[in-house]
């Protein structure tokens, strides 16, 4: 996988054959130790945008260790992100519980988590949601992960366009949401 660093843009030639360059979408992956205050800030702001996700979990989640955080950039402004989480005991044992999805999320089955996945709505139906759930699933490295949501574009689309399939049962979450746990077994080699 070949990734921009930051101040690198990716460009591409203009298809009308014209010698001017048009800029692409640049995507770019912190480990939660690499990140900066501001680079958690700016992540945590796009997915507080969207709504689906308290700020403080959020925080928590990314800078948890062995977590990798996904942005999408375009002219030097964050416009979507995503996660790669290893799940705490706690939060796996909860999902497992009867009171959510009820299902068993070995960590040797499933070590970890897709989350966060959100793009500014000026950004939105470009295939960049996607393109961070790909990035995401070449970081697991063929290895197993879930992922839960309440967003119907996520549950009915991208997510089962990747492989996921939904195991267990739906629950409410504070917000009175309907939530939904997927899972995407490990992939062979």
């Amino acid at each position: 996988m070949q990734l921009s660093q930051r101040g690198h843009p990716t460009y591409s030639w203009d298809e009308s054959g014209f010698s001017n360059w048009i800029k692409m979408t640049e995507y770019r992956v912190l480990s939660s130790e690499d990140a900066t205050k501001h680079d958690v800030d700016i992540f945590a702001e796009l997915v507080r945008s969207g709504g689906a996700v308290d700020e403080y979990f959020v925080r928590q989640g990314v800078n948890r260790p062995g977590a990798k955080l996904i942005f999408a950039e375009s002219d030097g402004q964050a416009i979507g992100v995503a996660a790669l989480k290893i799940p705490s005991d706690q939060y796996r044992s909860g999902l497992e519980s009867g009171v959510k999805a009820g299902q068993p999320l070995l960590h040797e089955d499933y070590p970890y988590e897709l989350g966060y996945v959100s793009v500014s709505p000026d950004h939105g139906k470009r295939g960049i949601g996607r393109k961070l759930v790909e990035i995401a699933l070449e970081l697991a490295e063929g290895k197993g992960i879930f992922a839960t949501t309440s967003n119907p574009a996520m549950k009915d689309g991208i997510l089962q366009q990747v492989g996921f399939f939904q195991v267990g049962n739906v629950w409410k979450n504070g917000k009175n949401e309907t939530l939904h746990l997927l899972v995407r077994s490990a992939q062979k080699k």
